[in-house]
């Protein structure tokens, strides 16, 4: 998987993160001539992270990703990938369904790239290093929200950060209302563009 080094970023803290080791990094990332320097905005080969799940491509199903597609009715769009992440990322479109949310609002494809990037997948991942971690607020779970906007998106009875589909709610619900859709975040976009992914 790549990732786009912010500034802070240390080799061990993406190391520890990506449940990988700092000689597997640098072996995986051969211009990488010094392990105490890296640059914020370069990006960086993490090999063989833990996934539980794969993002399944256009292939899997009718691509309706891009935009360029209509969907018909509140019909979700894209296939909701297989795996653990699959399970969780379901269960949390039928309770926002249920809720009012329409399906064609968050591509369970696009719901997984964000996992993919945000946490590997792992729903006890913590960002404890970023400016909100320095804040006091840092990035928690799946889709790595932070305490306040959990509390401002949750759904109730859904009231916990670190359970993977209270916060797939939450990362969902406040991705539609900041932009208009899962698949309107600017990281899916950039993914889609081929300019890369950027956090949300």
């Amino acid at each position: 998987m790549d990732y786009k080094i912010k500034s802070g970023d240390t080799l061990s803290a993406l190391a520890k993160r990506y449940n990988t080791d700092v000689d597997s990094l640098v072996k995986a990332n051969p211009n990488i001539t010094n392990k105490d320097l890296i640059y914020a905005g370069a990006t960086l080969n993490i090999p063989g992270s833990k996934d539980e799940f794969q993002a399944q491509g256009a292939t899997n199903g009718p691509n309706l990703t891009g935009g360029t597609q209509q969907t018909q009715g509140s019909q979700a769009v894209g296939d909701v990938p297989p795996g653990q992440v699959g399970d969780w990322i379901k269960q949390a479109m039928d309770i926002l369904k249920a809720n009012g949310v329409p399906t064609d609002k968050m591509n369970p494809q696009d719901i997984a790239k964000i996992i993919q990037h945000e946490s590997s997948g792992n729903p006890n991942a913590i960002n404890n290093w970023d400016s909100n971690a320095q804040k006091g607020t840092p990035s928690i779970g799946l889709m790595q929200t932070i305490q306040p906007t959990f509390d401002a998106y949750k759904l109730p009875g859904h009231d916990n950060i670190r359970n993977p589909v209270d916060n797939i709610i939450a990362g969902v619900r406040y991705s539609i209302e900041r932009y208009g859709s899962v698949s309107n975040v600017p990281g899916i976009k950039g993914l889609n563009s081929g300019s890369g992914y950027v956090g949300y």
